[in-house]
């Protein structure tokens, strides 16, 4: 297999915006420009914001916030520096993979923009009865912008006289 990253040093950190935080980030510099790959992984992650001209490529999966600019990669949400080793080498086996496929893959230059909280709370049914999970229909909507919450969390939402609103949703990608 043709390998795009062969080796590579892991710097686990506390996130700068939170020094006591119990979670880490893993950062990783490359040696090669990776750029070349970013399409082709762009296409294989679900919502995937991608930037071809700076060029970075972030995305969520699970838990983790992932990032690839051409020289770094950047995992988020790691426990500990044997997690962090372990994430990092999934990734990279993974973006190994997909370079080596690369012919037989479709690249994607599309990039997610991640929905407007004002946006998805206008169609959100709007009563803050709570069986969500959070107090109000807009922190609801905050949650479901990040992606920290889904449709079927709202009740009212699976009301037939709901589903436009709903598929709308939908189309914006939650």
């Amino acid at each position: 297999m043709e390998m795009l990253i062969d080796n590579y040093d892991i710097e686990v950190s506390t996130p700068a915006c939170d020094l006591e935080s119990p979670v880490f980030m893993a950062k990783v510099a490359l040696s090669v420009d990776i750029s070349g790959v970013l399409p082709y992984v762009n296409a294989a992650v679900e919502k995937g914001e991608f930037l071809p001209d700076v060029p970075v490529l972030v995305w969520k999966e699970d838990s983790r916030k992932y990032a690839l600019r051409s020289h770094e990669i950047a995992v988020s949400n790691i426990a500990d520096r044997d997690e962090a080793g372990d994430v990092v080498a999934t990734l990279v086996a993974k973006l190994n993979t997909i370079w080596a496929d690369r012919d037989n893959l479709e690249p994607s230059y599309a990039t997610w923009e991640k929905p407007k909280v004002l946006e998805v709370f206008k169609l959100l049914p709007r009563t803050n009865c709570g069986q969500c999970g959070v107090p109000t229909c807009m922190a609801y909507a905050a949650k479901l912008a990040d992606g920290k919450k889904s449709l079927e969390d709202c009740p009212a939402m699976c009301d037939p006289d709901c589903a436009e609103k709903l598929d709308a949703l939908r189309s914006m990608g939650l």
